[in-house]
């Protein structure tokens, strides 16, 4: 049976908007005050605040400093998690969770901790063999970072069982090769007045760099050694030839040597005599030579024992035979 509608009574809605003041924020979960983590594994640490208006999260580093929305090493995430990318030693410490908004702030305190764990050597764990290249007279850098808790000592053995001391290189270190500022490859006569040949050999490099010379027949003359009649002189690499004979011809070299790797620098001696002019004019010169020297006649090579005549004139010099320019620069 249905009422009749004048029975029924009649509701009037009104409504009203209830607006709440600003709230202090409140982070909550605070007991999370200690997270312990394996090395190499990722952590996160949670800071989930409420308040009116929503909070601003930001987060302290364990040095003190504010860190950045995402970098190689963390990234916030939304809702304020804080994620430590693959935990290292340097990754310790305690980290500041900080809630703020115009009706206050709440802070957090959380305190990161690698397990402890056996050391491993470049990422791996165990024993492990890695083979290097070396080349000859170049610095070989052989690479050993090692994780583990607590710290582990490190020290090397060479393959003779010998243990290095320490410390070893530590740090960035700034090393530069060995350069000559002159040509590294000079020839010069060997006079037959006797006196002396002195043979220069300044480089520069970061360290000082060491030298040594390799005479012709492959004799190895260190600083400070002398043979016969070489002296090789300490500290400036200057080589001394007393009374120079032509069967010291040959290449001399010169080697600078530091860290960062090496330079070379040749001598080359030739034996020989000035070239002679005939005639006044100066039109032809008679080239007197000791050995057998291979010189180029247009487009053709010609070895010869003999004395050689040959056009002396300006444009010859300029164009001609390179092998007897040579000659001529060594031998006058």
């Amino acid at each position: 049976r249905k009422n009749p509608e004048h029975l029924i009574p009649k509701v009037k809605a009104s409504g009203a908007l209830v607006k709440v003041g600003p709230n202090a924020p409140k982070i909550r979960f605070k007991s999370q005050s200690l997270v312990t983590i394996k090395l190499g594994e990722s952590a996160k640490l949670s800071c989930e605040a409420t308040g009116e208006p929503t909070p601003r999260i930001t987060w302290i580093s364990p040095q003190k400093d504010v860190m950045p929305a995402s970098s190689d090493k963390f990234q916030i995430m939304d809702g304020g998690m804080l994620l430590v990318k693959k935990v290292t030693l340097s990754s310790e410490g305690i980290y500041t969770c900080l809630a703020r908004n115009s009706a206050g702030d709440d802070v957090k305190n959380i305190k990161v901790e690698a397990e402890p764990q056996e050391p491993f050597i470049n990422g791996v764990k165990g024993r492990s063999t890695t083979k290097v290249l070396g080349v000859s007279y170049q610095t070989a850098h052989l690479h050993c970072r090692v994780e583990g808790k607590p710290e582990p000592r490190v020290w090397w053995v060479t393959p003779y069982g010998l243990s290095l001391p320490a410390p070893y290189l530590g740090g960035p270190s700034l090393a530069e090769k060995p350069t000559f500022s002159v040509p590294n490859i000079e020839m010069l006569p060997i006079k037959p007045d006797g006196g002396e040949l002195v043979l220069e050999c300044s480089a520069r490099g970061k360290p000082n760099p060491e030298f040594s010379w390799i005479l012709p027949n492959g004799t190895l003359l260190m600083p400070g050694a002398r043979l016969q009649r070489f002296t090789h002189y300490l500290g400036n690499g200057t080589l001394r030839i007393s009374r120079p004979v032509p069967a010291d011809k040959g290449v001399y070299r010169c080697l600078a040597k530091n860290v960062a790797g090496q330079a070379e620098k040749r001598y080359a001696l030739e034996a020989g005599r000035k070239p002679v002019i005939r005639g006044s004019t100066g039109i032809h010169a008679l080239w007197e030579l000791w050995e057998s020297p291979i010189c180029l006649f247009g487009d053709r090579f010609h070895p010869t024992r003999k004395p050689v005549q040959l056009p002396c004139s300006q444009k010859w010099l300029h164009r001609g035979c390179r092998c007897c320019t040579l000659i001529l620069f060594m031998t006058i």
